[in-house]
């Protein structure tokens, strides 16, 4: 079974969503899983990671996935990068999302950064 692996302070952590624990993850938030990538909040960041390690320990509980939000924030990691960089390239993996789907949704994240910074700017020289 191929993973998304991913390296942190020297372990390397495995992460893949089976079909099983889609629709897991489906009956528990009663959410496509579609529509609960396009919501970025922790409680959607923490299920998406928990179902996402069980691919490779089928038991990883909310607890140890609240840990590794926790590790990871501690290296520098913000919610939005768990879900860019992690979340998204392990669907990726998985089959659930296409690169190109992944690069659209990189660009329209930089698009709406750069939108964001603007209105910022224009409010600050009001």
């Amino acid at each position: 079974m191929k993973y998304f692996e991913f390296e942190l302070e020297g372990e390397t952590i495995k992460f893949r969503l089976t079909t099983e624990n889609s629709q897991a993850i489906e009956k528990k938030t009663g959410k496509g899983l579609f529509d609960l990538v396009q919501e970025v909040n922790i409680t959607n960041i923490v299920t998406l990671l928990m179902y996402l390690r069980r691919g490779e320990t089928p038991n990883f509980s909310e607890k140890e996935t609240c840990a590794l939000c926790d590790k990871l924030i501690d290296n520098g990691y913000t919610f939005e990068r768990i879900m860019m960089e992690i979340i998204f390239e392990a669907l990726v993996m998985s089959g659930f999302l296409s690169k190109e789907q992944l690069e659209e949704a990189k660009a329209l994240k930089e698009e709406v950064k750069e939108n964001n910074k603007k209105k910022v700017m224009e409010e600050l020289q009001k």
